[in-house]
């Protein structure tokens, strides 16, 4: 392996250009998703594990094969605007399986479209980065959580400030306002729920936040929220420093990389000055507004399964030994002994799931709640 290692670096040699790339950037480590010769069950990148029905799938092709690919999309995205205003508006998630409850009005020029809720966490990090107070810009989020909060920030010289969670992966309230009142970031992201960990936090705690910090983006990241029915929309209103983020790729449509942001107009406004032209392509577009408008009830009646399902697993891999985390994702954090020899016997098995052991998560390997063919496979190959 460490063989291996230096004959990666050397063939990545830049030679004099190692002088022009940031220290912290020379020490980050590139986004790497192994993939095994085989898998029988993909358990490892926290996707919807059902896929669309053969009627949807042959009526999203015919929608799609209208499109005039031989033009650039709708630089603003008016029609998929439309179709998540109005969503959002009606109705706010409950837990999945009971009724939602009323919304509040949510406006187009509320939302900003991104390829993915990556790009709009670099485009929140590009956009409050200026100094303040004589300290350059910083983002502060707790630890350990998503990845990429930390890789939009380094990407764009902006500083970074972690927090670390619990031993329970619980977040550390009093720690969280110590490091915002001593290292005044631009921007705090929380993950609600939490990713790796499924973990979800007291929500008031975002707008507590934004009430008091009232110069610091406070961004309540809702990546999961069809699965704890837990969001900051209805208060959105009240906090004009205060940020939602959706995306659909935990819904069932992780192919497309469709995510957006709901704020107030002013801070949607400003983003929108980042945007990339054309960042939405056509495709993505009309694909995410059919299902939206088509195939909205049969996700939530899929991620219900898939909620059954991880009270299931987590129980079943309890009763094998594992220390399962609490979790309202789709998604269980196990610990155990051996960790990388176990994530390796589960990919000869062509069980794939996150090996997380290092910091913080050490031992700890992440697992995607799948169909019940799936977790049994995966039960089996343990």
């Amino acid at each position: 392996m460490t063989e291996r290692r230096a004959e990666l670096d050397g063939a990545h040699d830049l030679g004099p250009l190692a002088a022009r790339v940031p220290e912290v950037l020379q020490r980050t480590a590139a986004y790497q998703v192994p993939v095994p010769p085989r898998v029988i069950a993909k358990l490892d990148a926290n996707e919807l594990p059902y896929g669309l029905p053969a009627e949807l799938r042959a009526e999203l092709g015919r929608v799609l094969a209208e499109i005039a690919l031989e033009r650039y999309p709708d630089a603003a995205a008016r029609r998929l605007r439309a179709v998540v205003a109005r969503q959002l508006s009606a109705a706010t998630p409950g837990t999945p399986g009971t009724p939602g409850t009323p919304g509040t009005p949510i406006g187009g020029d509320q939302l900003v479209f991104g390829n993915g809720s990556d790009e709009l966490i670099a485009m929140l990090c590009s956009a409050f980065s200026a100094p303040r107070g004589g300290r350059p810009g910083a983002v502060l989020y707790p630890v350990p959580s998503f990845v990429y909060y930390k890789l939009a920030a380094i990407a764009r010289g902006v500083g970074v400030v972690e927090v670390p969670l619990t031993e329970t992966f619980e977040l550390d309230e009093p720690a969280m306002i110590r490091a915002i009142e001593e290292h005044h970031p631009s921007v705090v992201f929380l993950a609600l729920p939490n990713n790796p960990t499924g973990t979800l936090w007291r929500l008031g705690f975002a707008t507590e936040l934004a009430a008091r910090f009232r110069d610091v983006v406070i961004v309540s990241d809702e990546a999961y929220v069809i699965y704890s029915g837990a969001t900051s929309l209805p208060v959105l209103a009240g906090h004009p420093n205060l940020v939602v983020m959706r995306t659909l790729s935990k819904l069932g449509m992780a192919g497309l990389r469709v995510g957006y942001t709901v704020s107030s107009p002013a801070i949607a406004a400003l983003l929108e000055k980042l945007r990339p032209p054309y960042n939405v392509s056509a495709l993505d577009q009309r694909a995410a507004e059919f299902l939206l408008e088509h195939a909205a009830e049969w996700c939530a009646a899929r991620a219900a399964e898939v909620v059954a399902e991880r009270a299931r697993l987590a129980a079943a891999l309890t009763a094998r030994g594992f220390e399962v985390f609490a979790s309202e994702a789709n998604l269980v954090l196990v610990r155990t002994t051996g960790a990388a020899a176990l994530w390796q016997r589960l990919a000869d098995a062509g069980v794939t799931v996150r090996l997380f052991d290092a910091g913080r998560l050490a031992g700890c390997l992440r697992i995607t709640v799948g169909t019940p063919a799936e977790n049994e496979a995966l039960l089996a190959a343990l």
